[in-house]
């Protein structure tokens, strides 16, 4: 198998869900196999993690979550279907609720005051800010807060075959004018490893330009994936 390593940004999420997630992505970051971490601003870490961290110079991102989704998620492991319902769910029973844009705010001050700095970048728990409402408030916060890269995949979402990888492309589409506006960075690509059920085959295939792919180390197999190809 050869492909190149440039074209791939491989991001860690949920750091700060749980002690394994935050083992993982640490062991992982410091073996040099990730490129960005998406951070749980409600998550749970020491100082000494968040120097490890810092001390690797990696790209550090914002994980925006709901007051409720770490404590509902932390064990959560429902099949695609499962996952598509709570997905979907989420976002009808909160979709008119403005404090979504002063919880999210409150995050990122506290990931702020946690780690010195601003976010390189801002994505969310389950992908909830693919839906149009979030979408709306998450590029107006990385434009308030200076902050230039969101998790979007500028020319399309990979892993067609995938039921949550449908619902976000054609979410994709509904925000991709206000992407274009908001003239925010993303990588070209984004797909989710557990979208990928042959990654040999998915790399030797790899489109031109810069793959996003988000990986979730407190689970072992994907672990032990990385680890493999990266």
């Amino acid at each position: 198998m050869a492909y190149s390593r440039e074209k791939l940004i491989i991001s860690a999420d949920d750091f700060g869900i749980s002690q394994l997630a935050n083992d993982h992505i640490l062991a992982l970051v410091e073996a040099g196999k990730l490129n960005r971490v998406s951070v749980m601003a409600h998550g749970k870490f020491t100082p000494e993690e968040i120097a490890r961290l810092k001390k690797t110079g990696i790209k550090l991102d914002i994980h925006l979550d709901s007051a409720s989704e770490i404590a509902t998620d932390r064990k959560l492991r429902a099949g695609i279907f499962l996952r598509g319902i709570k997905f979907i769910l989420a976002y009808l029973s909160d979709s008119g609720n403005h404090s979504a844009k002063s919880d999210w705010q409150n995050q990122i001050q506290k990931f702020n005051i946690l780690f010195g700095q601003n976010p390189d970048g801002l994505n969310s728990h389950q992908h909830i800010h693919f839906f149009p409402a979030y979408f709306k408030i998450i590029t107006q916060l990385a434009q308030k807060n200076s902050i230039v890269f969101i998790r979007f995949g500028a020319e399309k979402i990979l892993g067609s075959n995938n039921l949550i990888c449908c619902i976000l492309s054609c979410l994709r589409k509904i925000n991709h004018k206000n992407f274009i506006v908001s003239k925010l960075e993303s990588s070209d690509y984004m797909v989710s490893l557990d979208w990928l059920g042959n990654l040999p085959k998915f790399l030797d295939t790899l489109p031109e330009g810069i793959t996003e792919i988000v990986c979730h180390p407190e689970r072992p197999e994907e672990l032990e994936i990385i680890k493999k190809y990266f």
